[in-house]
């Protein structure tokens, strides 16, 4: 769908809210998921719709360590942007909203509190609202056309379904050390949630040298900068702890050296209480198993001298990106509401009981276990189903004696 049709359908929605004379911002749930999912799978809609999403947003972003906090101011400043598209649209006459203040609670605590005012400024001059002298107010002189008016607002409910977008990147992707214009950058690279999360994750733990030069920024496709990367934008760790933008040998909270930069080994494996608790925290080095932050058994390896470490963000993305490779998948016999009974590790495959095709994968010399007790079963059928990324968000750590 192009953004023409976009507009029509957006229009159509616009007809009905004219007619009922409604104030309100766009709760058509169709209207709003047609929107998210164009603009998920066509990034550059957004220079279709004349939005300036992207060069926007990085500006709301720079700087900005708490990505997540900024994306939600972001969304709320687009959807403000939005009703004073549709207050105009809706209202043309009503000179109360001809006029911005600066200094009002809308400006500050909603416009300021997510971009820097020239930004600000550039998104009311889609609405033809200029700053007056000393910069205390905001007027339009002339109103732009209705239809102008639509597509603004339309642009504004795209660039906040993009924040949302952002978000759930930043959640589920666990690339806590991303910073804004590698999401950006990434965000406007790949096609659809799922090819940019996956490049996210692997962005993480790809070694990369960060330009010092001040000439190096990252752009919009204008040419207009949107970031600038800082040294030691990589790590969480304080900028005096990096040389030539290498993690130095850090010592933890229990006395151990480890490198940021160290990731898990691949044949470890996650124990049962990962999935059941969906946390995962900490990593034995003697048993090869990853544990989660209340699991009883860590108590267990720490009395018999075993190693036990809090894993890094870093570490529990590739642990989840290794597990989802291993994953294993309901077999078309199992019908929802049933347990599996079988699993074959080479198939990676659960199945039903009686299935013919577990006879099969015997045949071919694969090993097709039976899943013997009823809450293994559960299990089992847990862990192919579960958000794996879901494991790499942090939770309150809590310690084992």
């Amino acid at each position: 769908m192009s953004a023409d049709s976009l507009l029509e359908q957006y229009n159509s929605w616009l007809l009905g809210a004219s007619s009922a004379g409604s104030l309100a911002l766009c709760t058509d749930h169709w209207i709003i998921d047609l929107v998210r999912q164009r603009i998920l799978e066509e990034p550059d809609l957004h220079n279709s719709l004349q939005n300036d999403a992207f060069l926007l947003i990085g500006c709301g972003l720079q700087d900005r360590a708490d990505l997540l906090l900024a994306l939600q101011q972001l969304a709320c400043a687009f959807q403000a942007l939005e009703q004073a598209a549709l207050h105009l649209y809706l209202f043309p006459w009503r000179r109360e909203f001809h006029t911005i203040t600066t200094y009002s609670g809308y400006y500050v605590h909603t416009l300021e509190a997510a971009l820097p005012q020239d930004a600000i400024f550039r998104a009311l001059r889609r609405l033809n609202y200029e700053p007056e002298e000393g910069s205390t107010s905001l007027k339009i002189q002339v109103l732009p056309a209705p239809q102008a008016l639509a597509t603004a607002a339309l642009g504004f409910l795209a660039a906040q379904m993009e924040c949302n977008i952002l978000s759930d990147l930043v959640s589920c992707s666990g690339s806590t050390l991303v910073n804004g214009a590698d999401l950006i950058q990434e965000r406007r690279s790949w096609r659809g949630e799922d090819a940019c999360m996956e490049r996210l994750q692997k962005l993480v733990l790809e070694p990369r040298v960060v330009p010092t030069s001040v000439d190096h920024v990252v752009g919009a496709s204008n040419g207009d900068a949107l970031y600038q990367p800082q040294f030691g934008d990589y790590s969480h760790e304080p900028f005096d702890q990096h040389i030539n933008v290498s993690c130095r040998m850090v010592t933890d909270h229990r006395g151990e050296e480890r490198c940021h930069t160290q990731v898990p080994h691949v044949d470890v494996v996650m124990h049962d209480c990962v999935f059941v608790e969906h946390s995962l925290e900490h990593c034995c080095a003697a048993c090869n198993m990853f544990h989660s932050s209340l699991c009883s058994v860590m108590k267990v390896c720490r009395d018999k001298g075993h190693r036990v470490t809090q894993m890094t963000s870093s570490e529990k993305i590739q642990a989840v990106m290794e597990e989802q490779r291993k994953k294993y998948q309901l077999h078309r016999c199992l019908q929802p509401g049933q347990l599996p009974h079988y699993r074959c590790t080479n198939c990676r495959q659960l199945h039903y009981i009686k299935c013919k095709e577990v006879e099969h994968c015997r045949s071919q010399g694969h090993s097709a276990s039976m899943i013997m007790l009823e809450k293994d079963q559960r299990l089992w059928l847990q862990r192919s189903s579960m958000d794996l990324t879901l494991l790499c968000r942090n939770k309150p750590e809590s310690h084992i004696g």
